[in-house]
């Protein structure tokens, strides 16, 4: 017996059986009567031949499709096979034997495996990764929309570089610009040997807890196998087609037109993408299925692309951990044998009772104190994102109180330290601490640059009304800086000092101006000397043009 169950068309919903006996399907049909208009009178032909049902077209004006391909010659139908009249769709279920499908326990939200008594599953068409590079479609309005998806499926996830995020996007355009009802995607473990969900979407709803996401392994299977993305038909068994109950609705049968695809990297692969839709509202086409195909190699790429850049992130991050922790315990072992010296002689002075030794050694312990001490303050800096504290401050007291601090320094170096504060100065919008600590760090390092005796470091600040501007501006007649040097002072850990400098004091500086959507202008003469100027911006959530670096030599 041959069972035909009419999923799309104006019958749908309605089931024809024939026993073991020719039967004619059209609109003047005896047998299988249709009532689709755009059906022939005596459309095709279905007859018994060995046990199985052959399907032949009799010179049809709309012709006769099976699972999308034009039938010209008798086809020998298989279950599940989509027969197409017209405008009706049908699917057909004969007395074959069905697979029995060894169960396994289902993980996560998808059982991967269904036994025959639960799904069968009859691949209806498939597409390999080689086939689908160009997207057929026999409309030019198919073919457009097909290009509408990629482009919109690589603008989503083109500068995406977390998997996960990716996946979702994809989802996301799937569901857009497919009729989907459930949809999933599956990658595979760490060890390659198990697919595991990754992403999980309803249409409408979200499944309960626990709720498990059937699908038939055979589908799964065909694709990881064959590697070729399938076109298939979900149907129930016979035994549930020939149920009295199940009659009254195409719902009833529990059929499903399924789209399942590799996701493909470089000749790696990856996982699947799995939709599905119900067949009564929806069946995929051979268009689809070749769109399917692509989104699953675009994905692959991408995924593959974004899976080398966290890589080289992550071993560019170690890289750089481990450079900062050699440059820091290089550095911080400086400081504890300046201050173990500093502790030796102390210790000589006191045995020896010699006051002048005592003092010079405790000086040294001082200095090698307040390194460590800048090195953690700006270790602190650097090290986290923050937002800066705005609030209406004296930018001339804040300025100020950092020369101060670094004017036993410049005492020390024989260097001159001269400030010129304008005023009036109205109040500035800033983090006091902040900008404390950028223009200490500027300060220190114009001090720094200098040569003793000769060494002169101004300190000016100007309020650009104009422009709204806040500037800061610090300059030293040192031996300035070359064009091809001006980026590098502001990488971290780059020093000219040898082992008097860690290397941060710029870097933290610019930092904290950048979270002041502020910049730093640096202008350098060689031979002659090195301006750096700070620009705020006095309106709150104002910003300034980017860093400009300018060298004169």
């Amino acid at each position: 017996m041959a069972t035909l169950v009419v999923l799309q068309g104006p019958d749908k919903g309605r089931t024809f059986r024939t026993l073991n006996e020719p039967a004619i399907l059209g609109r003047e049909a005896d047998q299988i009567p249709l009532t689709d208009r755009t059906v022939s009178r005596r459309h095709a032909e279905i007859q018994p031949d060995n046990g199985s049902w052959v399907l032949r077209d009799l010179k049809s004006a709309n012709g006769t499709y099976v699972n999308g391909v034009r039938v010209r010659e008798p086809v020998r139908l298989k279950h599940g096979d989509q027969i197409k009249l017209g405008t009706t769709l049908i699917v057909y279920s004969g007395d074959q034997a069905l697979p029995n499908l060894r169960p396994q326990m289902p993980r996560d939200m998808i059982d991967l495996d269904v036994g025959s008594a639960n799904m069968d599953s009859a691949i209806l068409a498939s597409v390999g990764t080689e086939d689908s590079v160009i997207i057929a479609g026999p409309e030019i309005h198919q073919a457009a929309r097909a290009w509408k998806v990629m482009s919109e499926l690589t603008s989503a996830i083109g500068a995406i570089i977390d998997p996960d995020e990716m996946l979702e996007r994809v989802m996301d355009v799937i569901l857009e610009e497919l009729p989907v009802d459930r949809g999933f995607i599956l990658l595979y473990d760490k060890e390659g040997q198990e697919l595991v969900p990754k992403v999980v979407r309803y249409r409408k709803g979200t499944p309960e807890r626990g709720q498990k996401i059937t699908t038939s392994r055979r589908i799964i299977q065909h694709v990881v196998e064959k590697r070729e993305a399938v076109l298939c038909t979900n149907a129930m068994t016979d035994r549930r087609f020939s149920s009295e109950a199940a009659q009254d609705s195409i719902h009833s049968f529990g059929l499903h037109s399924v789209l399942c695809a590799p996701i493909m990297g470089r000749d790696q692969l990856m996982g699947v993408i799995h939709i599905d839709s119900a067949a009564a509202a929806h069946t995929y086409t051979q268009e689809q299925l070749r769109l399917m195909s692509v989104i699953g190699q675009v994905t692959g790429m991408a995924l593959q692309n974004a899976r080398l850049v966290q890589q080289q992130m992550q071993t560019a991050r170690l890289a750089a951990t481990g450079e900062t922790v050699a440059y820091l315990s290089h550095y911080i072992k400086n400081i504890l044998q300046g201050v173990q010296s500093g502790a030796d002689l102390v210790d000589m002075g006191l045995t020896k009772q010699n006051a002048g030794t005592v003092r010079q050694g405790w000086g040294i312990v001082q200095r090698n104190l307040e390194r460590i001490l800048q090195l953690t303050m700006n270790m602190l800096v650097f090290s986290k994102r923050r937002e800066p504290k705005l609030q209406a401050n004296n930018l001339n007291k804040i300025v100020a109180d950092a020369v101060s601090l670094v004017q036993k320094k410049a005492d020390e170096q024989k260097v001159i330290l001269l400030t010129d504060l304008e005023e009036p100065f109205p109040p500035v919008p800033l983090d006091a601490a902040g900008i404390h600590q950028a223009t200490l760090n500027i300060v220190s390092n114009a001090i720094d640059a200098v040569k003793a005796e000769t060494g002169v470091v101004n300190v000016h600040t100007h309020f650009n009304g104009d422009e709204g501007i806040a500037d800061i501006i610090i300059s030293d007649n040192g031996s300035g800086i070359e064009r091809d040097k001006i980026e590098e002072i502001f990488e971290p850990f780059r020093s000219g000092k040898g082992q008097g400098g860690t290397g941060l004091g710029l870097a933290v500086a610019r930092k904290i101006i950048r979270e002041h959507h502020g910049r730093i202008v640096v202008n350098s003469t060689v031979g002659e000397g090195t301006t750096f100027q700070i620009r705020l911006p006095v309106q709150e959530g104002a910003r300034t043009s980017d860093e400009t670096f300018s060298t004169v030599q």
